[in-house]
Parts: structure tokens; sequence; C-alpha cells
């Protein structure tokens, strides 16, 4: 369960995020949904606790303030919108990362490890590449990687900024049903962010809307992402008519 509560956070005194307040109870699969600049990516950091700001925010009931790190990593997995490739790792390394809450300093990984990495490579197509290094893989397939990474940490939370990103339409897809497995079949908690808003109406239970660092809306797709809405968020001209799906249509 994660509940934000009267939540704000600045930067630099700038505001980005404003009184929000929100709850996800355990087995949500929540898309946050909003233009650039509108907060998303800040919320998600703020749950994952990368801001000097923690007060507002709860897991489980418990401050997040008292989390350590450690804990924390087996509670959360977060998978940010960019990451630039800094040490050179194969990818079954990578994804072994994903084990690291659970492991002893310097121990050797289990065979228990090994598994969960396994699955997780299985589960993002990733087997066959499982030895390629990190600089020789596609945008699509670092993605993956990073996201099996996630995959191993088995966490009952799973933070995803905009995972779709650099994935063609059936990796897009691909991605989604396994998210959406895990969500199903693991009951895990997932907020993601996402632009289009067809995926956001086909998978998630529920919509966050956000503009300017404040909710505009949340609840489930088709009552959040009315055409209505979507063109008084996005400030989309009037000459563009826009369909039950969240789609613009072009004259």
């Amino acid at each position: 369960m994660i509940e934000v509560r009267d939540f704000s956070f600045a930067y630099n005194d700038k505001n980005v995020l404003t009184h929000l307040s929100a709850h996800f109870p355990l087995g949500t699969f929540c898309a946050i949904v909003g233009p650039n600049g509108a907060g998303k990516s800040t919320l998600l950091k703020a749950i994952a606790k990368l801001l000097d700001k923690t007060s507002g925010i709860f897991i489980d009931g418990t401050p997040l303030n008292e989390y350590s790190f450690a804990t924390l990593a087996k509670k959360v997995a977060y998978v940010p919108q960019r990451q630039d490739v800094v040490f050179d790792f194969s990818v079954s390394d990578t994804v072994m990362m994903g084990r690291n809450p659970y492991q002893g300093r310097w121990a050797a990984p289990s065979d228990a490890d090994m598994e969960i990495v396994a699955e997780a490579l299985a589960m993002t197509h990733l087997s066959e590449l499982k030895e390629r290094m990190l600089l020789q893989l596609s945008g699509g397939e670092l993605q993956r990687t990073y996201i099996a990474r996630a995959i191993a940490q088995q966490t009952p939370i799973l933070l995803l900024d905009e995972p779709l990103s650099n994935l063609d339409v059936a990796h897009q897809l691909e991605i989604m049903e396994i998210v959406s497995d895990l969500n199903r079949n693991k009951n895990t908690t997932v907020l993601f962010v996402v632009h289009d808003f067809s995926m956001a109406m086909r998978y998630a239970s529920s919509v966050l809307l956000m503009e300017a660092g404040r909710i505009v809306d949340f609840g489930e797709p088709g009552a959040v992402l009315t055409p209505e809405k979507i063109r008084s968020t996005f400030h989309i001209p009037d000459k563009y008519a826009i369909d039950n799906y969240g789609r613009i249509l072009f004259n």
C-alpha cells in the first residue's frame, strides 16, 4: 500500500508537486498521465525515496523516512525514464543486481538467485542475450534489461517511469503484458508513467491525471481519460477531435 498525504516538492523554489494526496491500495495497477512538466516522474522519485523530502509518503502505513534504503529495496523497485550505461556489465550480471538486497556483502549468488534471474530473463525475452554487454544492446533491449532487473528484485511495488520509451509497438505490448501478469498473478502494485492513452485505457485499473504538479482526476480509466479532460489538461485545440480511447482524430 502506498499513501501520499498532502505532499509538496520544489526544485530551487519552483513548485513541482503541490499538495498531492492519493492512496494506492495493494494490487493497484495505476497509469500516471499528464503533459510534460506535470510532476509525474517527480512523484515516482518521491515514492522511491530519491528526493530529499519524504514526509507525507507512507509505505504499508510506515513513513518513508523510517525505511533504510536496504529495507526499502525489498519493498520498491524503480525503473527510471533514462539510464546511462556507466559500467559495461553483461545483461545477466545487470539483472542479478536486482538480487543485491537479499545477498550478504561479497556473497556469491545462490541457486535461488540464479533461478530468479533466469526467470526474469525469460519473462523479458532476454535469455538469448544474457551474455551480451549493455553497450551492445539496442535502446529497447536495454530497457527490457532494466525491467528484468526490477522483476528480479521481487518487490511488492514496481515503479516504472515511461517503460515503453525506445520500444516498438510489439515490444510495448510485450512489456505491458509482462507487467500486467505481475500485477494479476503476484498482486504487484504497479505505478507507471505513460503518454499513450490507449495503453493506459487497456491495461491500467486506475489513472492518475496530473497537470502542473496537481492532481486533475484520479479513478477508473474510462472516467478519467474522457475527451473533455484530455483536451483541457493537454490544451489540445478545438480543431482536433478526440475519441473515447484518447486518440486524436485528424480531418
